[in-house]
């Protein structure tokens, strides 16, 4: 059971950092793909990349060509498809380039799109750019609106002699402003400080005096992820304030009109655009890891009694029938008792006195009867990742659900590989697989860690 994702386009300015924002959001649990060139993405169907990827980075190679071109291009980029839910413009982390001209095309084409909707009966939208140009993990930060690199003004460190685009100022301001009109409004450090109720104050200020975009500062990771979660709470009052009644005054704050809601277009190296996506699109619904253990290992046994230390993990053994194997409507029923736990494990052995003396026959049915279990749990109930331990279930379980195979995403531990389904009813879901001699007794927990990250936002 799931939910339609969510539909991120990431225009980037050059090749290595648009694979680097597109890392950051499938490190955070988003199908992410990269298009290397413009040249390629006139050949693939954006839309089909859409449907099948929750963002899809496109690489422009726009940093170092003139700045009308630059914009142009970032606009044609845009303008292949209308239906997303968050354009992001990823500029350099040091501002160099065309920023200003990126930005502005960015939001240009957005608002086209949203123009031409509200002609076809679609609802009016306010498209706004949100720029938080920090990226503190790797030194970045903003404040005053100043661009800073390991805490010293861009033009005080050798980017001031960069041969392509050297940098004669760190204010954020004046380099959006470098050959475009555009109006921002700087929300400070000293807001951000404040919280969430200051920052809101800030944003519905910028809204209702028309700014095109609103730059922040931020100093650190916590910093960039809540302005974009107040960025999103504010979007999300003013889109439910459909009967002009705003409880919050948000809509009145915000001078909007005639139904009208927010768009928002993301200009920065990433963090920002990822912290809004994870604020403000659709997160599936709550529910449950499922784990599938076929292994009779000591080591596998060892792995499910340190997941059972877990009051929040269930753990059940299958119910076997008078010939020793797996009923699937007993074990089913079993399930139905634990569906308030944050993970199910289904198991055929957790202790040394369930193990049993199987012929292969028997051992077949058993791996049959386990994926039948699976698919009847994964059709019935809200299942956001798969754990399987052993290589005959994980591909008889794969079988039932109608997968043609996993996509390969990480090696959580040597040879436990995370991934997502590709095919059949649970295509795109969140799985870790691992042989049953594999790992330490925490390993499985690590496995459950890593679906639970990789499950926070929906696949389609």
């Amino acid at each position: 059971m799931s939910q339609r994702s969510p539909r991120i386009l990431i225009v980037a300015d050059d090749l290595t950092g648009g694979n680097a924002c597109g890392a950051l959001f499938a490190e955070a649990g988003l199908r992410t793909i990269t298009v290397t060139g413009t040249s390629r993405s006139e050949t693939v169907n954006l839309d089909d990349l859409l449907d099948d990827y929750d963002a899809v980075v496109l690489n422009a190679d726009s940093r170092h060509l003139p700045p009308e071109k630059a914009a142009e291009l970032t606009e044609s980029l845009i303008g292949i498809t209308s239906n997303i839910d968050l354009v992001a413009c990823r500029i350099d982390t040091t501002l160099r380039g065309n920023v200003g001209p990126s930005a502005q095309a960015a939001l240009n084409a957005r608002r086209r799109a949203a123009e031409a909707a509200a002609g076809r009966g679609g609802q009016k939208k306010r498209v706004m750019g949100l720029c938080v140009p920090a990226f503190p993990t790797a030194g970045r930060t903003t404040v005053q609106g100043q661009q800073l690199l390991e805490g010293r003004l861009l033009e005080h460190t050798e980017l001031k002699h960069d041969v392509r685009s050297p940098m004669h100022t760190s204010d954020v301001d004046a380099i959006l402003r470098t050959g475009t009109d555009l109006d921002a409004h700087l929300i400070e450090i000293s807001t951000v400080l404040s919280g969430h109720w200051a920052i809101r104050s800030e944003v519905l200020d910028a809204i209702s005096n028309g700014a095109d975009i609103i730059i922040a500062d931020a100093l650190t990771e916590d910093h960039v992820r809540l302005v974009g979660s107040v960025v999103a709470s504010v979007t999300r009052e003013i889109a439910e304030d459909t009967t002009g009644a705003d409880s919050f005054g948000a809509r009145a704050r915000a001078g909007l009109h005639n139904g009208e809601i927010l768009d928002w277009v993301t200009v920065d190296p990433g963090p920002g655009s990822l912290a809004l996506a994870l604020s403000l699109l659709p997160t599936r619904p709550a529910g449950a890891i499922l784990g599938i253990s076929g292994s009779a290992t000591e080591v596998t046994r060892a792995q499910l009694a340190k997941l059972a230390e877990d009051p929040t993990i269930a753990l059940i053994r299958t119910i076997l029938d008078e010939e020793n194997l797996p009923d699937v409507d007993a074990t089913l029923k079993r399930v139905e008792e634990v569906t308030s736990a944050r993970a199910i494990i289904i198991a055929t052995v957790l202790e040394p006195g369930d193990l049993l003396d199987l012929s292969n026959e028997q051992s077949e049915v058993t791996t049959k009867r386990l994926a039948m279990i699976a698919a009847a749990v994964m059709s019935s109930l809200v299942i956001t990742g798969l754990y399987t331990t052993g290589g005959d279930v994980t591909a008889m379980v794969m079988r039932a659900v109608g997968a043609v195979g996993m996509e390969i995403e990480k090696e959580i531990v040597p040879l436990a590989v995370g991934g997502r389904l590709v095919g059949g009813s649970a295509d795109g879901l969140p799985i870790v697989t691992k042989g049953g001699l594999i790992g330490d007794s925490g390993t499985a927990a690590k496995c459950l860690d890593y679906l639970m990250a990789t499950s926070r936002v929906g696949q389609g």
